[in-house]
């Protein structure tokens, strides 16, 4: 399985994955619209316009929503969606994630989907889900790689997952790269005599 340290090598600096703050939600929005169309389609599971993606962007629910930006060089290039779907026991949430397209094949996927995953377990949530189009091979790889379940389902490919319940270990880990991005992510202060 395929960790941030494993992505070294492709970038002349280690892609930083961390959540993402409410006021870069507007670069969210604007990584989506940079979204070729089947790049869309692989996101959203079917055609969707520029209106389509604001509206979607606009409505979002930030008691439901978690986002997590995976940033080459300082520049959002792709995004993991943790959504909720029940608060109450067994907790369940919906998977997706979206990588443009020159920075496709390089393991931001696998990073990203990998942190969603954490995120879930260390959140008590019991299940997780995605739904995607039955020719989106790439998503369909990543969710067999954490051995998620894949069925046909609707003219749609679902997945879905068992989890465990966090651990000291799990949610060390989380707090752990998370802050880690936050330092990488901090602006580089001027040493004493620059």
């Amino acid at each position: 399985m395929d960790t941030p340290a494993n992505l070294l090598g492709f970038w002349g600096s280690e892609p930083v994955i961390r959540r993402l703050w409410a006021s870069e939600h507007e670069d969210w929005c604007e990584h989506l619209l940079r979204l070729g169309p089947q790049d869309r389609r692989d996101r959203f599971a079917g055609v969707v316009s520029d209106a389509f993606i604001r509206s979607y962007c606009a409505r979002v629910d930030p008691f439901s929503l978690t986002l997590f930006g995976a940033f080459v060089d300082g520049e959002l290039r792709a995004v993991g969606e943790f959504a909720m779907l029940s608060h109450d026991a067994p907790r369940r949430a919906e998977l997706a994630f979206s990588v443009e397209s020159g920075w496709q094949n390089r393991g931001l996927g696998t990073a990203l989907f990998r942190r969603l995953v954490m995120h879930a377990r260390n959140r008590a949530v019991s299940r997780v889900y995605i739904v995607s189009e039955p020719g989106n091979r790439r998503m369909h790889r990543i969710a067999r790689k954490f051995d998620m379940t894949l069925s046909a389902e609707y003219g749609e490919t679902a997945g879905r997952m068992e989890l465990l319940g966090p651990s000291y270990m799990s949610v060390m880990e989380e707090m752990m790269e998370e802050g880690m991005a936050l330092f990488r992510n901090a602006p580089r202060l001027p040493l004493p005599g620059e």
